[in-house]
């Protein structure tokens, strides 16, 4: 019987994170089903490996502290195909520089994501802020008070990313380069 429970519990699972907008907390879900968090992290687990084993379309992914869905890397050639025709560029170079150096080097403030890139970006950090990529964490306790930034956790959500160490290490790039 505790096998017929944890499919339907499975299914109840999947049916939250597929509604959600944003990664669900196991928290939210044990609550939800009235069920411990370690049941919940276990019929995570075993969601995850069912969909690997299966080789779905989709994957579980633990993100932005907690779960979604999204589509297997091992199909990036044919969603490539099938998006290719709308796909319409969201954020500039310049945004996307601005992103990677906040990304890496957070918290930043203005003057040095301009030092580092070696021009002004007042108006790329309204759009990045504009687009709840950034946001405003405090001010630096130094002549001027200017404001430091960080990256939201949406950022974190849209690159499929936990936390910043998952992001792969700056030598990794500076080696490709030279």
């Amino acid at each position: 019987m505790e096998i017929k429970k944890d499919e339907w519990l499975k299914s109840c699972i999947e049916s939250i994170i597929f509604i959600a907008e944003s990664p669900v907390k196991t928290a939210s879900i044990a609550a939800c089903l009235q069920i411990s968090e370690k049941k919940v992290a276990e019929l995570l687990n075993l969601l995850e490996k069912e969909y690997i084993d299966k080789n779905r379309g989709f994957m579980l992914r633990k993100t932005g502290g907690g779960y979604r869905f999204y589509s297997n890397p091992q199909f990036h050639e044919q969603l490539r195909e099938f998006v290719k025709s709308n796909i319409s560029t969201y954020l500039s170079q310049a945004a996307l520089e601005t992103l990677a150096i906040a990304l890496y080097r957070q918290p930043v403030t203005r003057t040095q994501v301009a030092e580092i890139r070696g021009v002004r970006t007042d108006s790329v950090f309204q759009t990045l802020i504009d687009k709840g990529l950034i946001r405003e964490s405090g001010r630096l306790k130094e002549p001027g008070n200017p404001k430091i930034y960080k990256v939201t956790e949406r950022l974190y959500e849209i690159l499929g990313l936990n936390t910043n160490s998952d992001l792969p290490p700056l030598k990794d790039f500076e080696e490709e380069s030279s």
